[in-house]
Parts: structure tokens; C-alpha cells; sequence
């Protein structure tokens, strides 16, 4: 749940996430649930290190106006180059060595079909995103990368899911089902997708 300063853990681990800036709370904005609004510079949530993130789940859309540019991260981290870099072209993952191997050779999926995420363009419509990686990665924030503010992802965040697991094929295509009738983007899943 989200409040004024903070993100809450839902796992138990009390890893809640402090704000930064003014990422603003759009209430009832998709399917009566709220959405976290990113637009402009130096707006996130940090959490403690995790180093062991193995799966992740977002419902999230990037602002039209800036697709195809900037550096923009699905995740981020406050002191390194993030694992989730991108290329500076509004693609998820860059061909370059800033990207975690462990991603680009993971599994990277929207509204339950699978992509290539180095040629796939973020989302401009709210989205079920989904990666598995292949071995451990890092994050420690979402919204901009360490300090530099204009890094800064401009859009929508309804959820943000972290397993230290990398959940089987079935486990991924549960969750994505779970997440998009909750968030009413089931009319966006992939057409073979079991809980379409």
C-alpha cells in the first residue's frame, strides 16, 4: 500500500520504500485501483539492496511524449550502473555491457508473450511486464539512476513484484493472469495466454 513517504513491503520483510522527490498517487486510475505518476526529475522509491532478484513483476507504462529516448530503468540503483540498463533509445535492455547478462539472457515478457528486450520499445499503454532472470541481479530503487535525476523514468507504476526465485513458466503466467484481472488489462494478454 502506498502512503505520503512510503511504499510498503507486502512480503513481511519490512523493506518498505522511502520517496524522493514527488512522485504524485493518481487515485482510481486504472480499474479503481491508483497509479504512481514519475514526471520530472529527481521522483523515486529506494528500498534496501536486494541481490538476489530473480523474478520480477511491474504494471507499468513509460509516457508517450518521451518514447524512443532517454535513460530510463525498469528498476535503478542509488550507487551503480543499474542492472536494468537500457540504450538510451526507450528499448528495455541495451546491447551494451551496462546490462546485466543475467537479464538479457533471462526471459522478458509483456501482457504474457515474450520479447526480445533489446529491440522491444517500453510500453506506452499500462502493461504487465515480467523477467526472469537467469542468475542474481541488483536493485535498490525505481525512478532514477543513482544521482543522476534526469535518468528519471516518466510514467506509471500500478505494482512492483520481487521474488528472489526464479519462478517456473506456469508460476509467471499465474501471476501475470492474477495481476492483469486486478489491474482490468486482461483484454491486453497474449491470445494463447491461459488466463486470457
Amino acid at each position: 500500500g502506498v502512503s505520503g513517504s512510503t511504499w510498503s513491503d507486502q512480503s513481511g520483510n519490512s523493506n518498505h520504500a522511502t520517496k524522493t522527490g514527488s512522485p504524485s498517487l493518481q487515485t482510481n486510475a486504472l480499474n479503481g485501483l491508483p497509479l504512481m505518476r514519475f514526471t520530472g526529475n529527481g521522483q523515486r522509491y529506494s528500498w534496501n539492496m536486494l541481490n538476489d532478484v530473480r523474478t520480477v513483476f511491474w504494471i507499468i507504462s513509460q509516457d508517450s511524449s518521451v518514447a524512443g529516448s532517454g535513460f530510463r530503468y525498469v528498476l535503478t540503483d542509488t550507487t551503480k550502473h543499474p542492472h536494468w540498463h537500457n540504450e538510451n533509445n526507450g528499448k528495455f535492455w541495451s546491447n551494451n555491457t551496462w546490462t546485466s547478462n543475467n537479464i538479457k539472457n533471462g526471459t522478458t515478457r509483456m501482457n504474457g508473450s515474450g520479447i526480445n528486450g533489446q529491440t522491444t520499445s517500453y510500453p506506452s499503454n499500462v502493461s504487465v511486464l515480467s523477467v526472469r532472470t537467469t542468475g542474481n541481479c541488483d536493485t535498490d530503487s525505481f525512478g532514477y539512476d543513482r544521482g543522476s535525476t534526469d535518468r528519471q523514468w516518466i510514467g506509471s507504476l500500478g505494482e512492483l513484484i520481487i521474488y528472489n526465485t526464479a519462478l517456473t513458466d506456469e508460476q509467471i503466467k499465474n501471476v501475470e493472469g492474477k495481476l492483469a484481472w486486478k489491474w482490468g488489462l486482461e483484454g491486453s494478454l497474449d491470445a494463447g495466454h491461459p488466463h486470457k
